[in-house]
C-alpha cells in the first residue's frame, strides 16, 4: 500500500512506530521515488493492522488522517475534460458481491475523498477517445454506455440471457464502428449511424455473427495471463521478496503455458482440464454481467481508448474464467461454482492495480488482443 511522503512525515512525527515494536513501518519503492509503502507483516497483513483487524492508523488519528490509498480503495477517480469518471475496483469482494451503500447517495463523502487524492495525486485530464485518435461527439458517450448496458439486457434469439451471445453482439457493435469508413465520419452522420446501428444490435430476434479468434489473439491471451499470474506470484507471500525466485517462476509458467513443462501450484494445465464452466449458472451469470455493467457504466476514462478499455476488461474476464476454472480444480470440482468464479475475478481483477499508465498498462493493452479478446470469450481453453 503506497503512502505520500508528506503522510510518512506526519505518521512519523506522530510516533505511530510505536506499534511496530521498533520496525520501520515503511519502506521505499525503488521506481517511485516520491512514495514509500507500507510494510507488511510476515503473514501478509498490514504492519499497523491490529489483533483485532482494525487500523491502528484510524484508531490513533482518525479516518481522515489514514493513507489517501487505503481511503480510495476500493475506488479510482479518472479525470477528463469537464468530468470526473469513478470506478470500482474488482479486486474487492464487496464490489464483486454489490453489497454495501450505493456510490450515487455517497456523492459528498466521494467528492471530499476525490479532493483529497487531487491534492496528493495531481493529474491532468486525459482525452476520451473512441479509438486512437478519433473521439466521439459528445452527446454520444453517454448513448454508448446506454446501449451496452442494454445489449446485457437483451434476450438471445432463443428468449435466453446467454452472456456469450451478449459479448458477440458488444463485439459486432464495436467492430463495425471501428471501421475505418465509419470512423471517418462526420460527427453529426457517425450519431446517425450509431442510433441505425445500435437498434439492429439490440433485435433479440437476430443471432450477432461470430467468428473464431485468431491464433494471433490466443498467443496474446497468453501473455495476459502470465501478467495476471505474475501479480499474484509478487503477492504470494513465500515469494514477495525473491525476485530471482519469481523470476524463475515466470518463466516455468511461460515455457508450460506453451506446452513445454510442468506448471506450478499458482497454475497447472492438467488441473483445469476436464473442469468445466457454465455460464447459464445463474449466480456465475449475475457476477460475470455485474462486472461488464461496471464496466460498461463507466467506460470512457481516457486512460486508453474506449475500445482499448472494452478489450481489457474482457480479456480480465476472460483470465477470470481459467482462474476460476484453476480454483475448481484445486478443489476437486468438475464444474466451477459460484464461489470458484468469484475467486476467479478476484485474482484476475489484482491486475488492475498494476495498470497505472505506465508500462504494465501498455503491456496489458497489447495483450488483450483488440477486438478479436471478444471472440475468445469465455476462454475454456489456452
Amino acid at each position: 500500500m503506497a503512502v505520500t511522503l508528506g503522510e510518512v512525515d506526519a505518521y512519523r512525527k506522530a510516533g505511530l512506530e510505536r506499534f511496530t515494536d521498533g520496525v520501520d513501518p515503511f519502506e521505499p519503492i525503488p521506481e517511485h521515488a516520491s512514495l514509500m509503502k507500507l510494510r507488511q507483516r510476515a503473514d501478509g497483513g498490514c504492519v499497523f493492522l491490529s489483533p483485532s483487524g482494525l487500523c491502528r492508523i484510524h484508531e490513533a488519528l482518525g479516518y481522515d488522517r489514514k493513507p489517501i490509498a487505503c481511503r480510495l480503495f476500493p475506488l479510482r477517480f479518472h479525470p477528463i475534460a469537464q468530468d470526473v469518471v469513478v470506478t470500482t475496483s474488482f479486486a474487492c469482494p464487496t464490489v464483486i458481491a454489490n453489497e454495501g451503500t450505493p456510490l450515487p447517495s455517497q456523492q459528498r463523502d466521494v467528492h471530499k475523498l476525490y479532493i483529497a487524492w487531487k491534492e496528493a495525486h495531481p493529474e491532468s485530464p486525459n482525452a476520451v477517445e473512441f479509438v486512437a485518435g478519433r473521439a466521439l461527439p459528445a452527446a454520444l458517450l453517454p448513448e454508448l454506455r446506454r446501449v451496452l448496458l442494454r445489449i446485457l439486457d437483451t434476450p438471445a434469439p432463443d428468449g435466453s440471457f446467454d452472456l456469450s451471445v451478449s459479448i458477440r453482439r458488444l463485439a459486432f457493435l464495436v467492430e463495425d464502428l471501428s471501421r475505418r469508413r465509419v470512423l471517418q465520419l462526420p460527427d453529426a452522420d457517425l450519431s446517425q449511424y450509431f442510433d441505425v446501428m445500435s437498434r439492429h444490435v439490440l433485435t433479440p430476434g437476430r443471432m450477432p455473427p461470430s467468428r473464431p479468434p485468431s491464433g494471433l489473439t490466443r498467443l496474446l491471451f497468453r501473455g495476459f495471463l502470465l501478467t495476471a499470474m505474475s501479480v499474484q506470484l509478487h503477492l504470494d507471500l513465500q515469494l514477495r521478496n525473491k525476485r530471482s525466485a519469481v523470476r524463475a517462476a515466470l518463466v516455468r509458467l511461460a515455457l508450460h503455458l506453451h506446452g513445454l513443462g510442468n506448471g506450478l501450484p499458482i497454475f497447472d494445465l492438467r488441473t483445469i482440464r476436464g473442469v468445466s464452466l457454465d455460464l447459464a449458472d445463474d449466480d456465475i451469470r449475475e457476477t460475470a454481467t455485474h462486472f461488464l455493467r461496471s464496466v460498461f457504466s463507466t467506460l470512457g476514462t481516457g486512460r486508453r481508448s474506449m475500445v482499448e478499455e472494452l478489450a481489457v476488461a474482457v480479456a480480465i474476464l476472460n483470465c477470470a474464467c481459467v482462474f476460476a476454472r484453476m480454483h475448481a480444480g484445486r478443489l476437486n470440482y468438475r464444474t466451477v461454482d459460484a464461489a470458484s468464479f468469484t475467486e476467479g475475478l478476484l485474482q484476475s481483477a489484482d491486475v488492475t492495480h498494476a495498470d497505472d499508465g505506465g508500462i504494465v498498462s501498455r503491456f496489458l493493452t497489447r495483450l488483450s488482443g483488440g477486438i478479436d479478446a471478444l471472440y475468445l470469450f469465455p476462454a475454456s481453453t489456452i
